[in-house]
């Protein structure tokens, strides 16, 4: 993607985007039963842009997504963005499946999440 398409969406992600939660999930510890204890911190009023797959969208042919699955987009410095956190957004929990950064000239300017609603 060109390094001006790049900022013009990024530009736009805080332009018309919606507010989320972005909770990081850290597994900081086990019990003595072996089983991991989740640490939790959320960041409140992440602004992203988001788009749901319908059937006709030019991905669903190469099973890469279905229909109903979401993507989120946020700029590139936001951090937290990371496989296994979670997004709440429309009264709904989602996990981050998949994390993608699309770079130009050395910096990210956009991240692109796949989720999964849990």
């Amino acid at each position: 993607m060109p390094l001006l398409d790049l900022q013009i969406i990024a530009k736009n992600i805080v332009d018309v985007g919606e507010t989320v939660t972005l909770r990081t999930v850290t597994k900081a510890s086990y019990s003595n039963w072996g089983d991991a204890t989740k640490g939790l911190s959320d960041e409140e009023n992440v602004t992203v842009f988001f788009n749901i797959m319908v059937q006709d969208d030019v991905y669903n042919p190469e099973a890469i997504f279905k229909a109903g699955d979401i993507l989120f987009w946020f700029k590139g410095d936001q951090s937290n963005v990371d496989r296994g956190n979670r997004i709440y957004y429309n009264s709904t929990w989602y996990e981050i499946l998949e994390v993608i950064q699309h770079r130009a000239e050395g910096t990210t300017w956009l991240q692109t999440a796949k989720v999964k609603k849990i």
